[in-house]
């Protein structure tokens, strides 16, 4: 994957997108996918993310791959491709790693923050070792889309996989406009990892440390809130198998 990552051609991404959609059920124009480090999806979730971050923040691929090429195998994808178009419109990428290896962690302890390791995970209520929250690392929807809730239905798929897999807190470093979006979505409650400020972060003029806790045992309206606004964004999508299972689950709550 190392030598595609983040520059799929484009014949290889519309025959990955064909093969998805063909063996995917659903009448739904959307169709929501997931995918491990390994799976071919996972090529299509980072091509989103070069096209996107390339024209928001000047992200070259090679930038890119210096950035996250380390983190690839603790990636999980999510993925939106459109029936119509026969395109990947969208893209979520968590990592999955032990508290102190969350990039989000990583970044804080070097510029322009430079917060100790353990400075930050004792802001997180986390220790060394513990892999109770994930990083949402990445998150680009193509430009056509974001009025049409795509992002909204990304961040709801990935409450949906956290809770279902016991992952109770994210970890990010948000550009402003999606800090705001996100705050709107959860009614502010996103927290600025031990009083980080906002500062310039590849190529964002202005993103800030966060963190977002999720626990269906004491975030209880949270969790309600997230699940109306997701069953809203979910009204034109179809989603896979697993992600189906943990959707019904959610909107139990």
């Amino acid at each position: 994957m190392l030598a595609e990552a983040f520059a799929l051609d484009a014949g290889e991404a519309q025959r990955l997108v064909d093969e998805l959609l063909e063996g995917s059920e659903g009448t739904r124009r959307f169709s929501l996918h997931l995918a491990g480090a390994d799976d071919a999806a996972a090529l299509l979730s980072l091509q989103v993310v070069a096209d996107v971050f390339q024209e928001a923040f000047g992200n070259t691929p090679a930038l890119l791959r210096e950035e996250y090429a380390p983190l690839l195998p603790s990636m999980t994808h999510l993925v939106v491709l459109d029936r119509v178009t026969r395109t990947a419109i969208g893209s979520l990428i968590l990592q999955a790693a032990s508290a102190e290896e969350l990039k989000t962690v990583v970044d804080l302890a070097g510029e322009p923050w430079s917060m100790p390791t353990d400075d930050a995970l004792a802001a997180l209520g986390l220790a060394r070792g513990e892999r109770s929250a994930v990083d949402q690392l990445l998150l680009a929807v193509h430009p056509a889309y974001r009025k049409v809730g795509m992002a909204q239905l990304l961040m709801y798929a990935g409450w949906v996989l956290s809770v279902q897999r016991g992952i109770h807190q994210w970890t990010a470093i948000l550009d402003e406009p999606l800090l705001r979006g996100m705050n709107q979505l959860t009614h502010g409650a996103l927290v600025p990892i031990g009083g980080a400020a906002t500062a310039p972060y590849l190529g964002s003029a202005a993103s800030t440390p966060v963190s977002i806790r999720m626990d269906p045992a004491t975030d209880v309206e949270l969790m309600r809130r997230i699940g109306a606004a997701g069953a809203a964004a979910a009204e034109h999508a179809d989603f896979c198998g697993e992600l189906e299972a943990g959707h019904q689950a959610f909107q139990a709550i």
